[in-house]
C-alpha cells in the first residue's frame, strides 16, 4: 500500500536539509511512500527528485501574517489533501496539527528546537516577557503533545518532555551519499570554513578577530563562511574590512551540496557557537558535516561537542569567548599540517560509522509504521 506524507512548514527554507534532503528525499526514494513538501516562500511549485513541492505564497504583514495567514492557508489546503501521515515542523503551526488530529489524521510534530528554552536566550525580550512567553509556550505545548505524537531532533530535549507518551529522537545526522565524495583540492591560502547561520552567537565575530590576530603575525589565513548573513554582521567594521581585504568570503546562503563542496575545499571546520543554553545541549549538524568531509574541527569547549572532540581525536575544543585560544587552534592546525590530516581522515572514518543520517532514517520509517498501524 502507497502511502501518502505530507510535510509541512511556512517557515523553513524550501532546501532546509533536515525537511527536503533528509525526510523528504529518503521517503520518495521508498517505493511506500509519495512525498509532498507543504512551504509558504512564494518561489512557485516545483518538484525535485520526484518530491512534490507545494508553495502556498508568502504571507504578507511579516511575522504576525505568516503566523495567522499562513496558518489558514495551511488549514485550507490540509482540508482539501489528505494524507497518510501530516508531518509539522514549525510550532506556530501546532494548533493546526491539533485540529488535524481531532478531526481523525494521523499527524506527528517534529521538534527542531527547545522552543521554551530559546525565548529565555532573545536577548531583545525583557526578562519579564521572557518568562512570560516560556511558561506559555511550556503550558500551550504540553497540552498539544498530550495528544500529538513527538519527534525530537536532539536527545536532551526529551528530559524537558516527559509527558508526552508517544515520541522518538531523530538525530540531525549527515547525508552519507551527499557528502562522502565530496572532496576538492584545497585552497593555496590556509582557510578556516563555516556553513550555517551567519550571526553573532554563532562566533562570526570572534572568529573574525581571531582570523586577524594570527594574520598580525604574518601567516597567510582566510576565513570562508557560508550562509545567510544579518545586519549586526554586515554593518559591523571587522566585517567590512575583512572583506575590502579580501582575507574573507561571505557567500550567503547556498544549495547545500554547493556548500558542502566549497567546505571540502577548506583546512579545517569552525562551530564555534557561543555559550546559549540552546547550544550547550544541542548538537551541531556541521560537526558531523565536516567530519565525513574529511576535515578537522575547532569547537566551542562544551561537554557535548568536547566528548566527540576527544572521543573521535578530529579536533580542537576552545573557548568559544577567547580570541586567543581561536587564534592558537588556527595556528596548531597551520604548523602542523600532517596532524591536520590525520585528524580529518580519523573523523571521516568514525562519522561513517556512527554519524550518518541513513541509520536515523530507519527510526523514521519504524515511527511512521506505528502510526499507521494505530
Amino acid at each position: 500500500m502507497i502511502h501518502k506524507i505530507i510535510h509541512i512548514t511556512t517557515v523553513h527554507y524550501r532546501h532546509d536539509v533536515r525537511i527536503l534532503y533528509k525526510y523528504c528525499m529518503s521517503l520518495e526514494k521508498d517505493d511506500n511512500y509519495v512525498v509532498t513538501l507543504l512551504i509558504a516562500d512564494g518561489h512557485g511549485n516545483e518538484v525535485i527528485n520526484g518530491v512534490n513541492i507545494k508553495d502556498l505564497g508568502k504571507p504578507i504583514g511579516g511575522r504576525f501574517g505568516r503566523v495567522i495567514i499562513g496558518s489558514l492557508k495551511v488549514a485550507i489546503y490540509l482540508f482539501k489533501n489528505k494524507a497518510s501521515i501530516l508531518h509539522f515542523h514549525d510550532p506556530e503551526l501546532i494548533p493546526i496539527a491539533s485540529i488535524a488530529k481531532l478531526m481523525g489524521a494521523k499527524v506527528i510534530f517534529d521538534m527542531h528546537e527547545n522552543l521554551p528554552l530559546q525565548i529565555l536566550t532573545k536577548p531583545y525580550l525583557p526578562k519579564y516577557i521572557k518568562i512570560s512567553l516560556n511558561l506559555i509556550t511550556k503550558l500551550y505545548q504540553r497540552i498539544a503533545f498530550m495528544y500529538i505524537p513527538v519527534i525530537f531532533a536532539e536527545k536532551s530535549y526529551r528530559r524537558y518532555f516527559p509527558f508526552i507518551k508517544k515520541q522518538t529522537v531523530v538525530l540531525n545526522y549527515p547525508l552519507k551519499d551527499s557528502l562522502i565524495n565530496t572532496t576538492n583540492p584545497k585552497n593555496k591560502t590556509f582557510t578556516v570554513g563555516y556553513m550555517g547561520g551567519i550571526n553573532i552567537e554563532r562566533g562570526t565575530l570572534i572568529t573574525l578577530e581571531a582570523i586577524a590576530s594570527v594574520k598580525k603575525q604574518n601567516k597567510q589565513i582566510r576565513g570562508l563562511f557560508i550562509g545567510p548573513y544579518s545586519a549586526e554582521i554586515s554593518d559591523n567594521d571587522l566585517f567590512k574590512k575583512s572583506v575590502e581585504d579580501k582575507w574573507a568570503s561571505f557567500l550567503g546562503r547556498m544549495e547545500p551540496q554547493k556548500g558542502w563542496e566549497e567546505m571540502s575545499k577548506c583546512d579545517v571546520g569552525l562551530a564555534i557557537l557561543q555559550d546559549s543554553p540552546n547550544f550547550i545541549e544541542s548538537y551541531p549538524t556541521k560537526i558531523f558535516e565536516y567530519m565525513l568531509l574529511g576535515i578537522p574541527i575547532i569547537v566551542s569547549d562544551f561537554p557535548l561537542y568536547r566528548e566527540i572532540i576527544e572521543s573521535c581525536k578530529c579536533g580542537i575544543a576552545v573557548n568559544p569567548s577567547s580570541k586567543k585560544e581561536i587564534a592558537e587552534a588556527f595556528l596548531y592546525f597551520m604548523n602542523n599540517p600532517d596532524q591536520t590530516k590525520i585528524m580529518g581522515k580519523r573523523g571521516k572514518e568514525i562519522a561513517l560509522q556512527k554519524y550518518i543520517w541513513e541509520s536515523e532514517f530507519l527510526k523514521v520509517k519504524s515511527f511512521y509504521s506505528s502510526l499507521l498501524i494505530s
